[in-house]
């Protein structure tokens, strides 16, 4: 017999208007409607089998017009393929006007153990083969970002003769596929090739819902969507996406500043501001672990190479409880895993910075992926001969570097490392022969400088298709330093350790259980240098003679929070109700002084109803420990508890076309127990700071 793979590769003939109408029916043999090529015989002489891509032209009426090969198999397959598919009858496809002509790509297969006649008709399967036998594998395939059902999407059980495609409702399913762990492919021109693990259990069906993506969304301006993820309010950018968003060179982190609820904070100090919440009440991760700054000086550009981010998720409210010590909202970077097939080097200038990059895989088996990045700014040169004549004179500097390196040749475990660092400088100086002013302590220059780095381990273990662990140790340095005048310094080193333990158990597409850990332990040291004595505050005089005060100190903080998080989808249809319950306990303790805690449990919830439209809601506790600066004092007892809130979400999101995404949320935040500045404050022996402060947003 002759096997036919149809590749479903469809292009309408263009119409007058813009846009083609979207194909709602695809072309089908009609019953008698293949033509059975006769085997060359120089091929059946020699043994030979072939397959030949044909492209073929079908009219409205289900007609072939036109028939070319795009792959040649020689050896006479070429003409006797070409020549019967021009005999071939279809049943035309359709758009939503009705019949319309489109091109195919066909591929016509020659096999040996196959009648050489026209006429020709498969054997009747005999009882043990695998159509007679049970469905042990089956499942449906389903596109990103619009949730639409696949149909004619080919799956293959790599290294066995189990394949099939899925029908009109993206369903597919295949009998008889042995007990134990196979990979499955999902392919089709136009979309991205899907592969995964699955592994079928003796006596029972294993159920697959794979999720492809449309390669065609490259050529549009496509913005964010939702993904099937497990987060009622999120919005992921991906490189694709944002290579195309006007305004962000390249950048995908910049397109936070665009969306809703986001805003930069002034002076041009880059920080966020999410839903009215102040910058350091905004967790900013890379790869799961809390790095202080998103931003470089200015707010121009990110602390890290575009070119080795994978995404970026940005989650304004609502959150699940694996990111906490935050109340505003949650800004997770995550990493290439996987460095491209071919070596890319690749060199970039601007008028801001310049920058280099390598990404390329090492090792016999190419096991071993690693990219390197840095960048320079100089802006500090560009502007200086606009400032010859200036009374103020502003000097910028930034830098930053990366490095990742991942192993992948373990069986089922990924290790990798991802090292990466910045160092911003800010200069605000006048000439040395102007005075500023008649206070001596106020002549000077206005200095910023602050730097961070960090490493990050991760290791990645798969148990079990339906057990998985991911650790991630990390250690780290952060420093600020600030100078006004003279008089005025502060300086403040933190050494950083930190590390994030999951377990992943999926027993079902209904449950999805996720315990884990989220340590972060410091130990800091400040110096702060001012032209007044604080104890003298209170008797100050202007013209007296000022005594220069200063004061440094060190201590440590230490905090393990543990939390669970479930994902439960209680219907048979998935995608109709989701809901996350989860819990978080908070802890920290500065050594020497206090400690504290709190218990922070969330659930929100999503719900289909309307085709592809959701309601959703969210509510929960979020609690924020004290800030280092907050938490030190030279003498006397001392005492601060976690910063609270109590908030609410409520939304709705409707995708209305597959590059139309429309959402909408409203919330509510009560803050309480807020660190304030003590208004009762008179010496150095009381609370600078206590919880008093309330706030609504």
């Amino acid at each position: 017999m002759f096997p036919l793979l149809l590749s479903a590769a469809f292009a309408q003939e263009a119409p007058a208007e813009d846009e083609l109408p979207p194909i709602v029916k695809f072309p089908e043999l009609a019953e008698g409607g293949f033509v059975q090529a006769p085997y060359p015989e120089e091929a059946k002489q020699a043994g030979i089998e072939g397959i030949v891509v044909l492209l073929i032209e079908i009219d409205e009426t289900g007609a072939v017009g036109y028939v070319e090969v795009l792959q040649s198999a020689g050896f006479g397959f070429d003409e006797a393929a070409a020549e019967a598919a021009k005999g071939f009858v279809f049943i035309p496809a359709e758009d939503t006007n009705g019949p319309t002509p489109v091109a195919i790509e066909f591929e016509y297969g020659f096999v040996l153990d196959a009648a050489g006649t026209d006429g020709a008709v498969p054997e009747e399967p005999l009882p043990d083969e695998p159509e007679q036998l049970p469905v042990t594998l089956e499942g449906s395939v389903i596109e990103m970002a619009t949730q639409a059902k696949l149909p004619e999407m080919a799956v293959n059980v790599m290294g066995t003769d189990f394949n099939t495609v899925t029908d009109a409702e993206g369903r597919f399913a295949l009998r008889g596929v042995p007990p134990g762990t196979h990979t499955l492919q999902v392919a089709k021109p136009g979309w991205a090739t899907k592969t995964l693990e699955i592994e079928v259990v003796e006596g029972e069906v294993t159920e697959a819902q794979i999720w492809v993506r449309n390669e065609n969304y490259d050529d549009a301006v496509v913005g964010v969507y939702r993904k099937n993820q497990d987060e009622i309010t999120r919005r992921t950018i991906s490189m694709t996406e944002v290579r195309r968003i006007p305004g962000t060179f390249g950048d995908p982190i910049r397109v936070i500043q665009n969306l809703p609820g986001a805003a930069r904070s002034p002076f041009g100090t880059g920080l966020l501001i999410i839903r009215g919440a102040n910058p350091e009440d905004t967790g900013v991760y890379v790869d799961g672990i809390r790095i202080p700054i998103i931003y470089h000086l200015g707010g121009y550009s990110s602390v890290l190479s575009p070119e080795l981010i994978e995404s970026v998720d940005y989650l304004p409210g609502g959150y699940g409880v694996q990111y906490g010590r935050t109340l505003g909202g949650a800004v997770d970077i995550t990493t290439k895993r996987e460095a491209p097939e071919q070596t890319h080097i690749a060199w970039s200038t601007d008028l801001l910075d310049s920058g280099g990059l390598y990404e390329g895989r090492l090792g016999s088996q190419g096991d071993h992926h690693v990219g390197v990045a840095a960048r320079r700014s100089y802006v500090d040169l560009v502007i200086a001969p606009f400032q010859k004549n200036s009374l103020f004179i502003a000097k910028p500097r930034w830098q930053d570097y990366q490095l990742r390196y991942a192993y992948h040749g373990l069986e089922n475990t990924t290790a990798s490392v991802f090292v990466m660092g910045f160092d911003d400088r800010l200069l605000l100086s006048t000439p040395e022969d102007y005075a500023q002013g008649p206070d001596a302590d106020a002549q000077g220059d206005i200095s910023v400088h602050y730097y961070t780095h960090r490493v990050i381990g991760r290791v990645e273990h798969e148990f079990s298709p339906t057990l998985s662990m991911m650790v991630s140790p990390a250690v780290g340095w952060d420093f600020t330093a600030f100078g006004l005048g003279q008089a005025f310094q502060l300086e403040q080193l933190i050494t950083m350790a930190e590390a994030r333990a999951e377990l992943n158990w999926h027993p079902n597409e209904h449950v999805e259980l996720m315990p884990g850990v989220d340590f972060i332990g410091m130990t800091y040291t400040f110096q702060v240098e001012l032209p007044v004595n604080p104890d003298s505050f209170d008797s100050y005089d202007p013209l007296a003679e000022r005594e220069d005060w200063g004061v440094g100190g060190e201590g440590s903080v230490w905090g393990p929070d543990v939390y669970l998080k479930a994902n439960l989808r209680p219907f048979d249809d998935t995608d109709r109700l989701f809901i996350q319950p989860g819990i978080r306990y908070s802890y920290v303790n500065v050594v020497g002084q206090y400690h504290t805690s709190g218990v922070d449990p969330r659930i929100a919830g999503r719900l289909r109803v309307l085709p592809r439209g959701y309601l959703k809601a969210a509510a929960g506790i979020y609690t924020q420990p004290p800030q280092p600066t907050e938490s030190w004092q030279p003498e006397g007892n001392y005492t601060l508890a976690m910063e609270k809130q109590r908030a609410y979400s409520l939304g709705f999101e409707q995708q209305v076309t597959g590059a139309i995404h429309a959402d909408v949320d409203a919330f509510y935040k009560d803050l309480y127990d807020l660190i304030v500045f003590n208004p009762d404050w008179g010496s150095i022996q009381d609370n600078a700071y206590v919880n008093l402060g309330t706030g609504t947003v």
